[in-house]
């Protein structure tokens, strides 16, 4: 049994062109950059390009010789006498091939010969031709990626001169053939000189890809990892401005107790010292009077404090009720006419979570309104979606100055205030989303979409269940 026939292109033994190296020597590719450079998806293109213009079948195979994907343009004698050839059982790659592969070379024709072509080529850094015993040709040349043995392209199936009829016609009989005589006279040989012209040029057309195909995929990473700093950053704005929201309610909240819950409890305290005091009956029964009065200013303050808070009606009577109360008191102190339309949750409940983000939405929407719009009339309806996509829409419109939402929302550093951010922050929390319309003197409208998600079914997480 002839060995195969070697030969070295030096041009692919020393791959230094001057380039800076992709990948530092002695650092391992990792398993998704190889399986994404031996996808035999991304090389089709390029060899069925090769295998017309060359007229040679090629195949991409690994660096055991095992075929990826499927073989390019075979050529008749080879594709007759590998028919009726018993191929050897090997596992399925991880690359994609659906069938058995071949060991050591996917053009042999076992069992006449075990190939050793795409060992030898990785071996030797160069192309390395072999021919069987039927005259058949074909060459490996190596797919190496700085130093990371990768595989091999394989090209040929054809004679380099004319076939002979005795070593056909013996392996015929071996496979069961009638003949393969016939078949294979009417096949042109091609020239060694020029196998070695086109096993040059599939070298060049390997490496050539290999190199940008693996630039691309770091380029790729790179973007993926800028994109993800990018995320972390905004995460980490998003953090420092929703921690400086809460600060400042906290303070808010503080000054209430101090300047309004606080003062009342002193005076109802320096009362209660001053009516003990009193000498008759009658200035103590006035006292008295006077302390109900502080009393009941006191109760007040703190249901509004807790309102604030956390309106009990919110957890007792649901959304459509909230709102509708929170809007009573908002028309009463401030005189903006406010409109509330949810004709969907009079007999519904939503999920507790969802309840408590679109009242807190609703609820800075409309401090929004009172902060910035100068607006006289607002409308805010709560409509709830059924159906494939089930949701709950939010829209609150004004008819205030408005702002252009296309410059001041999309500017860096200025156009998003904590209002805002904060009604985008509880959507998105539930995997809503949040669209703002706006044009000068043309009012304001915010418009909030909450998916009804199985994760926001979960009823049992109102305060009294």
């Amino acid at each position: 049994m002839p060995l195969p026939e070697h030969r070295v292109l030096e041009h692919n033994r020393n791959q230094d062109n001057g380039e800076p190296s992709a990948q530092p020597l002695g650092v391992e590719l990792q398993p998704a950059i190889r399986a994404d450079l031996l996808d035999p998806v991304n090389w089709q293109e390029g060899l069925a390009t090769f295998a017309r213009a060359t007229n040679l079948a090629v195949a991409l195979a690994d660096a055991a010789g095992r075929l990826i994907g499927e073989y390019i343009n075979p050529r008749p004698t080879w594709s007759h006498l590998y028919a009726k050839t018993p191929r050897p059982i090997v596992p399925k790659l991880e690359f994609g091939n659906d069938g058995p592969g071949e060991l050591g070379c996917p053009f042999s024709l076992a069992p006449l010969q075990l190939c050793n072509c795409v060992a030898d080529a990785l071996a030797i850094g160069g192309f390395v031709m072999a021919r069987d015993r039927t005259g058949l040709v074909h060459f490996a040349v190596p797919l190496v990626l700085d130093g990371h043995p990768l595989g091999a392209l394989v090209a040929g199936q054809v004679f380099d001169q004319y076939p002979e009829q005795l070593p056909l016609e013996q392996v015929a009989r071996q496979f069961g053939l009638s003949s393969a005589w016939q078949l294979a006279r009417l096949e042109h040989p091609v020239k060694r000189a020029t196998l070695e012209v086109y096993a040059d040029l599939l070298a060049t057309l390997g490496q050539t890809f290999l190199q940008t195909r693996y630039h691309t995929i770091l380029a790729a990473e790179r973007r993926g990892q800028e994109r993800t700093a990018e995320a972390n950053e905004g995460r980490a704005r998003l953090l420092k401005q929703v921690m400086s929201a809460r600060e400042e309610e906290q303070r808010r909240i503080a000054r209430d107790l101090h300047d309004g819950i606080g003062q009342s409890i002193t005076s109802l305290l320096l009362g209660l010292c001053a009516a003990a005091e009193v000498p008759t009956f009658e200035e103590a029964r006035a006292r008295l009077g006077e302390l109900r009065s502080i009393t009941t200013s006191l109760l007040d303050e703190v249901r509004r404090l807790a309102q604030g808070l956390r309106p009990s009606v919110l957890d007792d009577l649901g959304l459509a009720a909230a709102l509708e109360r929170y809007v009573a008191d908002y028309t009463q102190a401030h005189g903006i006419a406010v409109d509330v339309v949810a004709p969907d949750l009079a007999l519904v409940r939503l999920p507790a979570e969802v309840e408590t983000a679109l009242y807190r939405i609703a609820q800075e929407s409309l401090t929004n309104v009172l902060k910035h719009a100068a607006a006289k009339a607002v409308s805010l309806v709560v409509r709830r979606e059924v159906g494939g996509s089930s949701g709950v829409h939010l829209t609150v419109e004004d008819d205030g100055r408005g702002f252009d939402s296309d410059v001041r929302l999309q500017t860096p550093g200025k156009g998003i205030g904590l209002g805002l951010l904060d009604i985008r922050e509880r959507a998105t929390l539930l995997n809503g989303t949040v669209t703002i319309e706006s044009r000068l003197g043309s009012g304001t409208t915010v418009h909030v979409y909450i998916p009804l998600t199985e994760e926001n079914h979960g009823e049992d997480s109102r305060p009294d269940r």
